[in-house]
């Protein structure tokens, strides 16, 4: 009777610290690793913000009245130097909310990468959609330890650009069944004397639900007026040489919605040029 009872005791915190280790994070802290590869767009927007929240005006709370994150200052708004010249509303109808995290240390991770900031997009309800995350790491072969275990679990990445060679900009783009992930790279540097003779290596996390991947990337589209009042005159778009359309970019933007990339006409986009140690 003694061994069966101590048996039970021991399934039962067998069961508990299981519990424990795979319990989900609900708060946004620092140290808290909320694991971005397990998100599943059913997270709570008041859970996650309750303690840290970056507004606007880039005032960060440390302890968020539900009232504040259900604000309308928390509606997605994307915005420019432009945008904010010619006092445009982009997008044009409301898409959601957004949601950021001030600086903190591991707030977030995605495998074996720590993240110091999140942002969280959502729609109209409050639903999760989308997860943006910002990471710097001390050198180039973490970086690469980063891809390569991605590639190791994701596969070859479904669209791949080398963006740029100033910083070393790439991205690699995985469409998975019901979201994608795109991550950006490139280099920076500091004068934290930790750093690789003061260069840091950025790695930025985009994770789109892919049922909101059309929504998403037709908030980022603005079509012109024909008239457009600047300092109380008024112009043609073409006599501001603008194009009727354009597509504003931000953080939740993914590259392989850029037509030029993936054409890729004189193949300046093919990431065999990324250098591997830069």
């Amino acid at each position: 009777m003694k061994r069966i009872c101590y048996r039970l005791a021991f399934l039962v915190l067998a069961v508990v610290a299981f519990t424990m280790c795979t319990k989900k994070t609900t708060l946004l802290e620092r140290h808290s690793a909320f694991d971005l590869e397990k998100v599943d767009f059913k997270e709570n927007v008041n859970e996650l913000f309750a303690k840290n929240l970056l507004d606007d005006n880039g005032q960060s709370y440390d302890s968020v009245d539900v009232t504040i994150i259900n604000s309308d200052k928390q509606r997605y708004r994307i915005t420019n130097s432009r945008i904010e010249l010619l006092e445009l509303k982009v997008p044009t109808k409301d898409l959601g909310f957004l949601y950021k995290s001030p600086t903190l240390d591991s707030v977030a991770k995605f495998q074996d990468t720590y993240f110091e900031r999140v942002y969280l997009l959502t729609d109209n309800n409050k639903k999760p959609i989308g997860y943006y995350a910002e990471a710097e790491l001390g050198s180039a072969g973490e970086r690469n330890s980063a891809i390569e275990k991605l590639t190791e679990k994701y596969g070859k990445p479904t669209h791949a650009f080398f963006l740029a060679r100033e910083f070393n900009q790439c991205s690699y783009e995985w469409v998975l069944a019901d979201r994608t992930i795109q991550v950006e790279t490139s280099f920076g540097f500091s004068s934290d004397i930790n750093t690789n003779g003061g260069r840091f290596y950025k790695i930025d996390l985009l994770i789109l639900e892919n049922n909101a991947k059309k929504a998403v990337h037709e908030a980022h589209i603005f079509e012109y007026p024909e008239q457009i009042v600047y300092k109380g005159k008024t112009y043609s778009y073409k006599d501001m040489l603008l194009e009727k359309t354009e597509v504003f970019s931000d953080e939740f933007v993914l590259n392989s919605t850029k037509e030029y990339l993936l054409k890729n006409e004189h193949t300046d986009y093919d990431i065999s040029l990324s250098p591997k140690d830069e």
